[in-house]
């Protein structure tokens, strides 16, 4: 798969691991909207860190949209509706407890928006080299059916090898987003009690329809692919159907 200009931030050296466990704080709730942040001192010595390091970690976490400094009152965490949610950073911070159902229905909408449509294009133009990242993946879900973890990861696999089919610089962008999105709500899926491989043939009707060049078919498949999944998350968090706010 081509790679995505949209990175993560590294998570190597000091600097890293900042940004990294600060953001991861802020995205689980640990650190509230509108909650002071510890000082620069506190954190120097929290992290082991110098200042500037201390103090390049929060710029990044500024950029990022989670935090904002206050002259002389210090630095504060932003409200989420300020937070950049296309970074993939800051959605891979946010933990199950502190997502909330009204974003939970934001992220399978973009999914909804964006992988139908995907797939009809893979279906055009997917290669032989495409369609076969496709078929590893869904032959690594097969395999997996019995491991959470080494199944989630072929599932999140198969989806990005057919937004990478598509051959369009703008979706393959998106991929990393896509691909972070997809590890949350596969996280929060994991918490319902259904087997692994219920949803197998449903990603076989979109390999399917993808490799025999059905576009409307491929975009009908990804279709109740994803509300498959969209049904488990409504059984996870109790609900008979998905309810906007």
């Amino acid at each position: 798969m081509a790679e995505s200009v949209i990175r993560s931030y590294p998570r190597a050296g000091i600097h890293g691991r900042i940004v990294h466990e600060l953001g991861e704080e802020i995205g689980s709730g640990g650190l509230k909207p509108g909650e002071r942040l510890p000082g620069d001192a506190e954190l120097t010595e929290r992290f082991a860190a110098s200042r500037t390091a201390t103090r390049e970690a929060l710029k990044v976490l500024a950029s990022k949209g989670l935090i904002e400094a206050r002259q002389r009152a210090g630095t504060f965490v932003k409200p989420r509706e300020e937070w950049d949610l296309l970074d993939p950073d800051v959605l891979s911070w946010l933990s199950p407890e502190s997502i909330g159902e009204p974003l939970i229905d934001d992220l399978m909408e973009m999914r909804e928006v964006i992988e139908p449509v995907a797939a009809r294009f893979a279906a055009d133009r997917a290669s032989s080299e495409d369609i076969g990242k496709i078929e590893d993946a869904y032959g690594r879900m097969e395999e997996s059916k019995e491991n959470v973890q080494g199944f989630y990861e072929a599932d999140r696999d198969f989806h990005l090898a057919v937004l990478a089919s598509c051959h369009n610089q703008f979706i393959d962008r998106m991929s990393s987003i896509v691909g972070t999105i997809l590890a949350l709500t596969f996280q929060l899926q994991s918490e319902v009690d259904v087997p692994l491989g219920m949803g197998l043939p449903a990603h076989k009707e979109v390999l399917d329809r993808i490799r025999s060049g059905d576009k409307r078919g491929a975009e009908k498949a990804m279709r109740a692919t994803i509300g498959q999944g969209r049904r488990n998350l409504d059984d996870r968090m109790g609900r008979n159907s998905r309810r906007r706010r």
